[in-house]
C-alpha cells in the first residue's frame, strides 16, 4: 500500500470508504476457572470514572445472574449494567449484548476470561466464578471512557467509595472542567450534555446513528476533548442511515454507509465542528476538541493524508486513512496576535 506524503488540497473525493467490521462470533462460554482475588480492592480509582455505578448490586442466592453490554452510561451505550455484583462462588454470570454502543468485548484484568468482540443485540458470554474473590473487567475499546465492571465472589472484602462520593470526585470528572465556545452549535442536538474529556487516550470512538434527535439521529458522545494525535474512529451503528458527515470547513469527509468504521488522526490545537450532511438540521452535529483551546480559538487544517495498511480495530484489519489536521503555525498566531 502506497502512502502519500503530502497533499495540501486534499479533496473530499479523496477519502475513500474504509472495510466494513468483520463479523464477529455467536455466543460464547467461558471455561470455570477460579478467580484469582486481586492484591488490592480497593476499587474506589476503578469506579471513579464510571458514570453508572450506583452501589453493588447483591446477587447472591442466585446461581445465574445476568449483566447488560452495552447499557446506558458513561455518555451512550458504553456501560455495563450493573456494574458491580456480588455472587455466590459457583456462581454463572452472563454477559447480554443490548447492541448499543457498537462493538464490545467482556475482558477480565488478570486475563481469567475474554469474549469476542460482539456487536448484536441478543449474544451472550458466560463465566462461572468458583473461589471468592474480586474479579474487576472491561471492554477493550471502551475502557478509557468508563465502560468498565467488576464481579465480587463471595465474602470477598473490598472497599469502594460510596457513589456520591465519587460522583464529586476529580476521577469522576466525565465532562471536561472548561467548556469551549460553541456558540449555538449545540442548541438542537438533544444528546449533548457536555464535552466527554477523554484527554490521555490514544484512541477514542465515536457511535453515528446513535439513538437521539428523535430517532437513530446522533453522534455519540457529540463532543470530545483529545489530546494532540489521538485516532478518532467514528462507527456506523443503528438502521436509521445511511449518514456522511462532513468537517464546517470542509477539511474531511467520511463516506455515507451505514456500517463499518472510519478513522482519522488529529494533530495540533483547535475545534472542528462537523456535521451529518443529510441530517444536520435534525441535530445530527459534533465536535472534536484538540489540545487546549483556551487560550485562543484556533481552527484546524488539512496539511497531508497519509494511508495506512493493516490497521486492526475491534477484530477486524482496516485500511484507514489518518488525516493530520495541524493548527496554523505559531508564527502565524503570533502575526494574528499583533494585527
Amino acid at each position: 500500500m502506497s502512502t502519500i506524503d503530502t497533499c495540501p488540497n486534499v479533496n473530499r473525493r479523496q477519502f475513500l470508504q474504509t472495510a466494513t467490521v468483520l463479523a464477529v462470533g455467536t455466543t460464547a462460554i467461558g471455561a470455570a476457572q477460579p478467580v484469582t482475588a486481586q492484591q488490592d480492592t480497593d476499587l474506589t480509582s476503578w469506579f471513579g470514572d464510571v458514570s453508572n455505578y450506583d452501589g453493588i448490586v447483591d446477587e447472591r442466592s442466585k446461581a445465574n445472574v445476568t449483566v447488560d453490554v452495552g447499557a446506558e452510561g458513561n455518555g451512550g451505550g458504553f456501560a455495563f449494567g450493573p456494574p458491580a455484583v456480588r455472587v455466590d462462588p459457583g456462581t454463572t454470570v452472563t454477559w447480554e449484548w443490548t447492541g448499543e454502543g457498537g462493538s464490545h468485548d467482556v475482558v477480565a484484568e488478570n486475563g481469567a476470561y475474554e469474549s469476542e468482540m460482539i456487536a448484536t443485540a441478543g449474544e451472550t458470554f458466560e463465566f462461572s466464578f468458583e473461589d471468592e474473590g474480586v474479579s474487576t473487567y472491561a471492554c477493550t475499546p471502551h475502557k478509557a471512557m468508563g465502560m468498565k465492571g467488576a464481579v465480587i465472589v463471595g465474602d470477598a472484602e473490598m472497599n469502594v467509595a460510596s457513589p456520591e462520593s465519587l460522583s464529586q470526585s476529580p476521577q469522576a470528572s466525565e465532562f471536561a472542567d472548561q467548556e469551549p465556545d460553541y456558540g449555538d452549535w449545540f442548541d438542537d442536538v438533544d444528546n449533548f450534555e457536555g464535552t466527554l474529556d477523554l484527554r490521555g487516550q490514544d484512541e477514542v470512538r465515536i457511535e453515528v446513528g446513535a439513538n437521539g434527535n428523535g430517532r437513530g439521529f446522533a453522534l455519540s458522545p457529540p463532543a470530545v476533548h483529545i489530546d494532540p494525535g489521538t485516532h478518532v474512529i467514528w462507527e456506523w451503528v443503528g438502521d436509521d442511515g445511511p449518514h456522511g458527515f462532513m468537517a464546517n470547513n470542509g477539511e474531511y469527509a467520511s463516506p455515507s454507509q451505514s456500517t463499518g468504521e472510519w478513522g482519522l488522526a488529529f494533530d495540533g490545537v483547535g475545534i472542528s465542528k462537523y456535521a451529518c450532511e443529510p441530517h444536520e438540521d435534525r441535530g445530527m452535529k459534533g465536535a472534536i476538541v484538540v489540545g487546549d483551546v483556551f487560550e485562543g480559538a484556533y481552527e484546524l487544517t488539512t496539511d497531508h493524508l497519509t494511508l495506512l495498511s493493516g490497521v486492526g480495530l475491534t477484530g477486524a484489519l482496516l485500511s484507514m486513512f489518518a488525516l493530520a489536521v495541524r493548527s496554523k503555525t505559531q508564527n502565524h498566531r503570533n502575526d494574528s496576535k499583533r494585527t
